[in-house]
């Protein structure tokens, strides 16, 4: 589904803060209303993004005969000096790798001491070499220098454990969202909360709210393509959607909006063959979480009765997008929405720079779950034929670009 028609192709550019090669579009509509900036997009525009991924990555580590063997890599954050931290989940231990893709450490793993490890679920990168865990099983984070653990700090008296990391703001306060399912909720939508921790005083703000789950029936069958809402952290900001609206929200790090970009989105409706994608994946998802099942007809009937919860709702739209992620260049990529397709990995995204300018879409190496985005440089994660992991490092070359003119 790549190619055809999608509503996040509607956006157009800014004719006010366009780049050289993007065309200025009659109808867009730029404003500020009580501080906050408005920018609504209107006809359809199509350009390409100012930079294309690599054909091939700077290297590759995880699938050579004496790599560390990787069982899930889930997060991984580019360090300043080129290196990059990966957590591996399942093995609950952080990695880094060096600028050049060899193994440089395992610099924590698991077990319940000072700076060890149980349920890493995040890590970002505080300037030089100093390097933050967000750990969900021991409900703290652990902070890292110089190869070591320097600090850290137990949230669960201040958070519990749904809270979730998602960067930090100029003053070097954390920027975190939480979010907790239930069920038989009376509002349209169960919210999810941002929060702002300064960690010197120990205190914690609840900022502002943002649409995380729409209430569904408490029974019936369940829409395969569902929406719902996701907050990022984004140059120092909260950057919040909802898959199922053609808008994205900024906001400062005390909750306040300071920032709306809009654009027309026409509905798209799922077809047969979203349907068939959808059932095709699932099938595939349920084969790598139940490797126990061996029989084929065994395997078919469990498939069937998963299946059974599912139905295709053909008079409800398609989410806009599936996913939303934010580089260290302020940029906002909305992944592309496609029936179907695993969990992070996108064929492209529609990017947004930091002051709502519609920088164009960019396509993703095939099979790659993008971890992190810094300069020109993108860390990647794919996985083999056999289920084998590894990190992918590519680079950001300007559109058209060459060796000799790269802006390293």
């Amino acid at each position: 589904m790549f190619g055809s028609y999608r509503p996040y192709a509607t956006l157009v550019c800014v004719a006010a803060a366009c780049g050289p090669d993007a065309a200025p579009s009659p109808d867009v509509a730029v404003r500020v209303v009580d501080g906050v900036r408005f920018v609504e997009y209107g006809t359809r525009t199509e350009f390409t993004a100012p930079f294309v991924f690599s054909s091939q990555p700077l290297y590759a580590y995880g699938n050579g005969p004496e790599d560390y063997s990787f069982r899930r890599i889930w997060r991984g954050a580019l360090l300043p000096d080129g290196s990059a931290a990966v957590i591996d989940a399942l093995n609950a231990e952080l990695i880094l790798v060096a600028p050049d893709g060899t193994f440089q450490g395992v610099l924590a793993g698991r077990g319940d001491g000072p700076g060890e490890l149980d349920r890493p679920i995040d890590v970002f990168s505080l300037g030089g070499d100093t390097i933050l865990v967000d750990d969900q099983g021991h409900g703290r984070l652990t902070f890292f220098a110089a190869g070591a653990a320097t600090s850290q700090i137990d949230t669960r008296p201040l958070l519990g454990r749904s809270a979730r990391v998602l960067g930090r703001d100029a003053a070097g306060r954390l920027l975190l969202a939480s979010s907790r399912y239930q069920t038989g909720f009376p509002e349209p939508w169960l919210q999810g909360h941002m929060i702002l921790f300064d960690i010197e005083a120990g205190q914690i703000d609840t900022v502002a709210a943002y649409d995380w789950m729409p209430a569904s029936p408490a029974e019936g069958p369940i829409n395969p393509f569902g929406v719902g809402g996701m907050v990022v952290a984004v140059a120092q900001s909260f950057v919040q959607v909802r898959t199922d609206l053609p808008e994205v929200t900024w906001r400062n790090s005390d909750g306040t909006v300071h920032q709306v970009v809009r654009w027309r989105s026409p509905p798209v409706y799922p077809s047969e063959d979203d349907w068939r994608r959808f059932q095709s994946s699932m099938r595939d998802r349920l084969r790598v979480a139940n490797p126990q099942i061996q029989s084929e007809d065994e395997f078919e009937g469990f498939m069937q009765r998963i299946l059974a919860d599912y139905e295709l709702m053909a008079d409800e739209p398609l989410p806009l997008f599936d996913g939303l992620f934010g580089d260290r260049e302020g940029r906002v990529w909305l992944e592309r929405f496609a029936a179907g397709s695993e969990v992070g990995i996108a064929s492209g995204y529609s990017i947004l720079a930091s002051d709502g300018t519609w920088l164009g879409d960019v396509r993703t190496p095939v099979g790659v779950r993008l971890l992190d985005v810094s300069r020109n440089r993108a860390l990647g994660v794919v996985t083999d034929d056999l289920g084998v992991e590894s990190i992918m490092l590519y680079e950001l070359l300007p559109t058209g670009g060459t060796a000799e003119n790269r802006d390293r």
